[in-house]
C-alpha cells in the first residue's frame, strides 16, 4: 500500500484538535490508517453487545459524528440522544464489513511511522524506537488521550459513514413490515449503483435501474433532449415497477435495450417489502409522493470525468456532450438534490 499523500495534513488536523496526543497516539492513528479495524475482526455477538455498551453510555455530542482519517477511513464517534437499539446492528454490520475489506502491510506502516518521525513530536524518537522493537503491534491510545478526550468511536470505510443516516432510514422502512420504495438519484459517475448494491447486501430488497426504462427513439417528443427527462418512459415505470411495488404486488421487469431499440424479455419479480430504484430521474416531478425515501449522490465535476473516464473512455466524450449537461438541467430545472431527503457528496470516497 502507498503512503496516502494527505497523512502528514491528517496528523497536523490531529494536532489541532487533540492536543494532549501522545507519541503512541500518533502511531494509532498511523496503524488504524493502514490497517483499519482488521485487528478487531470479533464474532458479531461481541460486536454488538460492545457497541450497545459503549453508545448507551456515550453523552450527546454536537459535533459530527464522522472524522476523516484520509485513505477512505474515518473515526464515527459514538454521541448520545440517537435510538441506540436501531442504529447498533446496522454499525456494527458496517464495522464488520470494514474489518473483512481493509487491507495493509507492514511496508506501509513503516513509511507513515517515517513520516512521523520526520515531525516535529515530543518523544516520538524513543516511542518509536522502543515500537520497532517490539515488532509493531496494536496501539492503544494512551491514558491522556482517555482522561482528556473519553474516545468512543468505530473505524468505518468513509462511505457507509457519510451514508450512515441514509442507510439507516432504508434500514427503518425495511422493517416496518409494509411495502416501501426508496430513490437513488444523483450525477452519473456518483456511485448510484455502487450504492444500491450495498443496499441490497445490506437488506432484502429488489434493485431497478433507470436506465432500463429509456423511451424508443420513435416515442421522444420533440426536442427531447431538452426536456427534463424527455428520453424517460415515466408511465411505463409507474405501471410496471412503482405502483405494483408499493401495493406489496409482483414487478414486471422489460428493460429497453439501447442497442437492439426494443424492450427485452419481461422478467417478474416476486413481492418484496422494499423495493430500490437508483439512477438519474428517478426522483423526477411526475414521480412525486411515490417514494417513502429519497437520496441524491453527487460527486465533483473533475471527479466524474475521471470516473466516467475509468469506467470506459471511448463512451466519455458522449457522457460530457449530452448526457451530463442533459441531467445538469434537469436537476436545475426540477431542484432535485434540494428535493430529496439525503444529499451525499461521495468525492473522496466512493468508487462508482
Amino acid at each position: 500500500m502507498t503512503v496516502d499523500l494527505d497523512f502528514p495534513s491528517v496528523v497536523r488536523a490531529h494536532q489541532a484538535q487533540y492536543p494532549l496526543m501522545r507519541p503512541q497516539d500518533y502511531g494509532k492513528l498511523a496503524y488504524q490508517i493502514e490497517f483499519g479495524p482488521r485487528h478487531m475482526a470479533l464474532e458479531w455477538e461481541s460486536v454488538l453487545s460492545g457497541l450497545q455498551r459503549e453508545w448507551e453510555e456515550a453523552p450527546p455530542g454536537d459535533a459530527s459524528p464522522v472524522e476523516d482519517l484520509g485513505a477512505g477511513l474515518c473515526r464515527f464517534h459514538l454521541t448520545g440522544g440517537c435510538d441506540v437499539g436501531r442504529a447498533a446492528p446496522l454499525l456494527a454490520r458496517l464495522f464488520l464489513r470494514t474489518a473483512r475489506e481493509r487491507r495493509g502491510s507492514l511496508d506501509g506502516l513503516g513509511q507513515k511511522l517515517e513520516l512521523l518521525g520526520r515531525l516535529d513530536i515530543p518523544g516520538m524518537d524513543g516511542w518509536l524506537a522502543e515500537y520497532r522493537r517490539q515488532g509493531c503491534p496494536v496501539p492503544s491510545h494512551s491514558g491522556a488521550f482517555h482522561a482528556a478526550y473519553r474516545p468512543r468511536y468505530r473505524l468505518l470505510e468513509a462511505w457507509y459513514a457519510h451514508s450512515f443516516s441514509a442507510l439507516l432510514e432504508i434500514d427503518r422502512l425495511a422493517r416496518a413490515g409494509k411495502p416501501a420504495v426508496a430513490a437513488i438519484d444523483g450525477r452519473c459517475g456518483s456511485g448510484k449503483t455502487h450504492f444500491a448494491a450495498l443496499i441490497q447486501e445490506l437488506f432484502p430488497c429488489s434493485v431497478i435501474h433507470m436506465d432500463d426504462y429509456y423511451l424508443p427513439m420513435e416515442k421522444r417528443p420533440p426536442g427531447w433532449e431538452d426536456k427534463a427527462g424527455g428520453h424517460m418512459d415515466f408511465s411505463r415505470f409507474l405501471s410496471d415497477i412503482l405502483v405494483p411495488a408499493r401495493n406489496g404486488a409482483p414487478l414486471c421487469c422489460r428493460p429497453y435495450d439501447c442497442r437492439s431499440g426494443r424492450l427485452s424479455r419481461a422478467a417478474d419479480l416476486p413481492p418484496r417489502l422494499l423495493t430500490v430504484v437508483e439512477g438519474s430521474y428517478s426522483t423526477h416531478p411526475c414521480l412525486a409522493g411515490q417514494y417513502d425515501c429519497t437520496i441524491f449522490l453527487t460527486c465533483s465535476p473533475q471527479e466524474q470525468a475521471k470516473r466516467l473516464s475509468a469506467r470506459d473512455a471511448r463512451t466519455f466524450a458522449r457522457f460530457r456532450d449530452r448526457w451530463i449537461p442533459m441531467e445538469e438541467r434537469y436537476f436545475k430545472a426540477c431542484g432535485t438534490q434540494a428535493g430529496c431527503g439525503h444529499a451525499i457528496d461521495t468525492s473522496r470516497f466512493f468508487t462508482s
